[in-house]
């Protein structure tokens, strides 16, 4: 069939396009795409469509990993944008994705097979792709690859000699869509988080019945600093799901545990926390909403 399909490896996407953006090495739990992940995704299906003279699009594929159970907001709303497929892997103490390969190369295989596509945009510099771009241009399928930066150093050479094409986007593309982010680096626990924060000697919360009250002000603290477009991916999350995204997560957990002088929370606070947290997004999305002000404050 005549279409093609996009599969991006989110770890060489923000790697290899943060080292484009930025001229230097960003650690990838510090960089976080400054556009809306639908904005991202249409610019680069547009570049996508041009290498393969604007085939039909099937879908495109994200690959990503997590370090827990629980998808970042990025994820969750890449998730649920129409036509795109995201899948997980796992990230190890180290911080190195492990399963995600794997993914890929049963995607590809199993498209390519069925013929459901007749093209591959492939955004990777991972050697170990080469069988499934080997195993999908056995089967007559097309296999283009899609780098960032210098592809001498971020893109394995025998990856480029199997390939079909090799383009290169611009490294302006990559600085229009993603930033630094100073904030809480993706994958910092709790505890650091924490004593970051509160240092020894600050005031904690030592009484329970305050709990409520530290609840309340964490979650205003953490919302105040979230923009319009922010609170309607949160918004749009919890239309959908019910559990809360892991840098939000974190930080909420991180911000009550060292209020209660480090003490860890039972599951019955953890509930709490996690749906006020919930509730507050909706009632402070719905406000802004209704007042017709993106720039305002709620």
């Amino acid at each position: 069939m005549d279409r093609y399909a996009i599969f991006v490896d989110a770890g060489y996407f923000f790697a290899a396009g943060a080292q484009a953006a930025f001229k230097q090495y960003v650690s990838r739990r510090q960089v976080a795409l400054k556009s809306s992940p639908a904005a991202m995704i249409a610019d680069l299906c547009s570049k996508a469509g041009r290498v393969v003279d604007n085939l039909p699009l099937l879908r495109t594929y994200w690959y990503d990993a997590t370090p827990g159970s629980r998808l970042t907001m990025e994820q969750s709303t890449l998730a649920m944008l129409p036509g795109v497929k995201l899948r997980i892997g796992v990230l190890n103490n180290i911080g190195k994705q492990k399963g995600v390969d794997s993914l890929i190369v049963t995607d590809i295989i199993d498209l390519s097979r069925n013929r459901a596509i007749a093209d591959v945009v492939l955004m990777t510099g991972d050697e170990d792709l080469r069988i499934a771009v080997q195993v999908a241009q056995s089967f007559g399928v097309r296999v283009h690859l899609l780098g960032c930066g210098e592809l001498s150093r971020n893109m394995s050479e025998f990856l480029q000699m199997e390939a079909d094409s090799v383009t290169t986007l611009e490294d302006r593309w990559f600085a229009s869509h993603l930033e630094i982010n100073n904030e809480l680096p993706y994958g910092t626990t709790s505890a650091m988080f924490a004593s970051a924060i509160f240092p020894p000697g600050e005031d904690y919360i030592q009484d329970e019945e305050s709990f409520n009250d530290a609840v309340s002000n964490a979650i205003d603290e953490i919302l105040s600093s979230v923009g319009y477009e922010q609170m309607q991916q949160l918004n749009q999350h919890f239309a959908y799901q019910t559990f809360v995204p892991t840098e939000y997560d974190r930080r909420l957990v991180g911000t009550i545990s060292a209020k209660l002088n480090g003490r860890k929370l039972n599951p019955e606070e953890m509930r709490s926390l996690r749906t006020q947290f919930m509730h507050s997004v909706k009632s402070r999305s719905s406000k802004w909403m209704d007042s017709g002000d993106e720039n305002g404050l709620i």
